[in-house]
Order: structure tokens, then sequence, then C-alpha cells
């Protein structure tokens, strides 16, 4: 007599067609999972071919097919008038199969990311802000392109390249070849492909902290040593009796998350310390575009001598984050070297959005929209420091110095636990300074928080001002 199926297994057999497979592929994957998975256990006889296609809704030819190619597998047998029996002993699963096998200590040492639409989150830019009609103009251009331009590309797209150059050189001061340009998706990869061009795990690296979380996790990953900087107001402290780097990360014409700028002095230091010792800075160019107090200094990797800066950039800010299009400009002697890295890394050339980018640079839709950009964030920032004033327990950032992010600092530090929860359920998204700086793993207290203006239009900031005052106050 064959066996009988539970209702529940013969319910998952009977094809939907939803997905969009044949009856006979729907049954077989049902039954080979309901096999490999131990819920038709070694010995289990099953229904006859016309007994199950009655119950399952399809044809006998279905099922004795399913049987065939299930027996060719070794997972079922024919035997004869005794019918079609599981062979197959499918291993013991441990609950909770997946849980408990261990991480690698880079992986379980990765921090969670709290809300980044909440309000006030830093490091968010007003994605509404862009055009786009003309993102989508640029997009239907480049779905145009031809098949050869849509293969595996060694390099970047050359009239994004030239595009680039002519970005870097108005907008930066910096004149360099197009071909050294390197496209990548983002600051993070090209973080990860510099390291990976010019350092080895066990490598020193100084980072700025507070600083950019993503640099960190970035050089850790490729097992850098990292070795935190202080910042004042002259910028990046150099660590008195540090190991000599091998790799400086810094954002030096507008530190994250201060503002403040890399002092000349300063950046004499940095670059002696790299045609000395052969330290490679890693110039993160970050939110220059926004600085609308004053004129952003010159890329520091615009300097002529012998030491090495390695300039990075990124379209997140400038145009939306889901752009993915950033750029690395390396010596021309490593361009080859860097592409072939980066391909290693699981880098590559989105063609398309390369070509919508490009377009969008050479007819004039960038400056446009950097110009509208930096009056809107000019409006809310000022709207901001207004309403800002209203509050007890904070002291006014002042005049800050432009761009999507500023430091408000507490009159009174608090419990971080506390405000933190507090700024979750008032659904605020600033973050404590103290959380930027990396060195210092598990802060107990805050006493400043990074406040970001890209997600929260000048209408909405009193009220978000005002929960953010709430905030403070319940911590306190």
């Amino acid at each position: 007599m064959s066996a009988r199926l539970a209702p529940e297994l013969l319910a998952r057999l009977r094809p939907s067609g939803q997905a969009g497979l044949t009856k006979v592929r729907e049954l077989y994957l049902g039954l080979y999972g309901a096999i490999t998975g131990g819920e038709l256990p070694a010995g289990t006889l099953l229904p006859a071919a016309r007994e199950l296609a009655r119950q399952a809704g399809v044809g006998r030819n279905t099922v004795l097919a399913v049987y065939a190619q299930l027996g060719d597998e070794g997972l079922v047998r024919g035997e004869r008038r005794r019918g079609t029996r599981v062979i197959h002993a499918a291993p013991p699963r441990a609950r909770g199969a997946g849980g408990d096998w261990p991480l690698s200590s880079r992986a379980a040492a990765l921090p969670g990311r709290g809300n980044p639409h909440a309000a006030l989150a830093p490091g968010e830019p007003d994605a509404s802000l862009f055009p786009q009609s003309a993102w989508r103009r640029a997009l239907r251009h480049a779905s145009t392109l031809p098949s050869t331009q849509l293969r595996y590309r060694l390099r970047p797209l050359e009239s994004l390249q030239a595009a680039l150059a002519r970005y870097l050189a108005s907008h930066r001061g910096l004149v360099v070849d197009p071909e050294r340009i390197v496209v990548t998706t983002s600051t993070r990869q090209s973080l990860l492909l510099a390291a990976a061009l010019y350092a080895d795990a066990g490598d020193t690296a100084w980072v700025e902290s507070p600083g950019y979380a993503g640099a960190v996790l970035a050089l850790r990953m490729l097992g850098l040593r990292l070795v935190p900087c202080a910042v004042d107001a002259s910028g990046l402290v150099p660590p008195a009796g540090a190991a000599l780097p091998r790799l400086v990360y810094t954002t030096p014409c507008f530190h994250y998350p201060s503002g403040v700028a890399l002092s000349a002095a300063r950046r004499e230091h940095l670059l002696g310390l790299s045609a000395r010792h052969g330290s490679v800075i890693f110039e993160d160019d970050y939110d220059s575009e926004f600085r609308d107090r004053s004129q952003p200094r010159p890329a520091l990797a615009a300097h002529e001598g012998a030491a090495l800066v390695i300039h990075a950039g990124t379209f997140s800010k400038i145009l939306f984050p889901a752009a993915r299009v950033a750029w690395l400009v390396v010596p021309p002697a490593h361009v080859d070297v860097a592409n072939r890295c980066l391909r290693a890394l699981g880098g590559g050339h989105a063609t398309p959005a390369q070509q919508a980018v490009g377009e969008l640079l050479d007819n004039g839709a960038v400056a446009r929209h950097l110009v509208r950009a930096r009056a809107t964030y000019a409006r809310r920032r000022e709207a901001f420091v207004a309403a800002l004033d209203t509050l007890d327990g904070v002291v006014s950032p002042g005049d800050a110095a432009g761009a999507l992010n500023c430091v408000v600092r507490l009159r009174h530090p608090c419990d971080l636990a506390r405000l933190e929860h507090a700024l979750a359920a008032h659904g605020i998204g600033a973050v404590a300074l103290e959380r930027m700086r990396w060195h210092r793993p598990r802060p107990r207290r805050c006493s400043a928080l990074v406040i970001g203006l890209g997600n929260v239009d000048l209408l909405a900031l009193p009220d978000a001002v005002a929960r953010l005052g709430r905030a403070i106050r319940d911590a306190n």
C-alpha cells in the first residue's frame, strides 16, 4: 500500500504557477526539498504515480518524469510492483541551523548602524534636490550605448575620465591626466583599493579620530593596524611617538565631522612625511562642494613634489547616494595595476551609470545643481542655528563653515545610552560625537552631537529641533 503524504506537504506539491515554473519543475522541487530536508526520510514509500497525480492535480506522466529524475539522482528507487521508495538518508539538522556558525573576528566586530533616515542624521544628502528629469534623460541616452561598451571593461569610460578631469581642475584646482582617474562605486571602495595597492596586513595607518567610520572599517578589513590621530583647529594632529605610517587617511579640505581645514603647516608636515618615509596619503575630499562660508583650499594632491597623495571623491553627496560613482586619482605608473586590483576586489565599471554621470558633468547639470544645492543647504543651516538658539541645553555652533553637517555641543554632558534611547524615541538621527572617536569603543558620556541637514527640509526644521530638545531634556 502506498504512503499517504501529509496534507501540508501535499499542499506544497500542488503546482501554483505563480513562479512561472512548469508543473514538472514545481513538483520536482517540492519532492527534492522534502527528501533532502528529511521530511521524507529513507525508507518512505511514495504514492503510486496515478495516486500522486490525483492528489497533486497533475498528470501521471508528470509524476513519472519526476520520479525518474529523482531516481537518476539517487534519491529514490523504483521497486517494480512494490512502488517507489526514498533511499536518501538526509543528515540530521541542528536546531537554529546557521545561527551557531562562528563568524570571523572582522565580521563579528562590525558595528550596527542607526537609522540614517531619521531626522537630522549626518551623512545623508537630500536626494530630491537633483533634478530627476536630467537624470532620466542621461540614463535614456546611456541605454543606447552599443553592445561593445557593455562588455567587461578593464578601465572606466574615457568620456567620464575626461569629464572628471575637467571637474577636478575647476572645482579642486587639481590638474590630472584623465587616464590617472580610476572609477569606483564609493569612497569606501576607493579606500579598500588604495589599501590593497599600497599596504600589507599589519602595516600602520594613521586615521583621524573623530572621523569617518567607513574608513576605519575598510582599513581594518584589510588587516591594517590603525593609529588614531586627534583633530584640533588646524586639522589632523600627527601622533607623537607613533610608528611611521604606510597609509594616512585624512579629510584635509573639510574634516568630517568638525568641518575644520588642514592648516598650511600641517599640510607641509604630511607632505614631508610622505616624501621622506614613503607614506601614502589618502585624501578624502569630503563635502568641499557645499562649503559656502569660504573658498575651499586646493586639493592636497595638487602639490608639486615627491609626496604621494591619492585623491578620492564621490558623487554620493554631489548627486545622490544611488549614483554609485566615485573616483580615485593614482600615479600614472600605477593605473594598470590599480584597475586590475579593483577587479580583484570585486569592483567593476557600471558603464551606463558612468555614461550618465559623464553627460551630466558635460552638459552643466552638475554645476547648476551645485549652485542651487549650496544655497539650499545654507538656508537650512541658518534656520537650524536660529531654531537651536531656543534650546537651553546646547551651545549654538554659530557661524558654521558650511556643508551638510555640524557639531552641536551639549551644555551638560549626559549618559550616552540614555541620550541615544531618547533620540530614537523622538525620531532624531543625530549621532554622538563620542561614537566617532573610534579608538574609544565604549563611551559612556556624550558631550556633543553630530547633526545632518540633508534629510530635513526647511519647513520641518523647527519641529525637528524641538524634538531634539525634548530628547536632550529626557536624557538629563
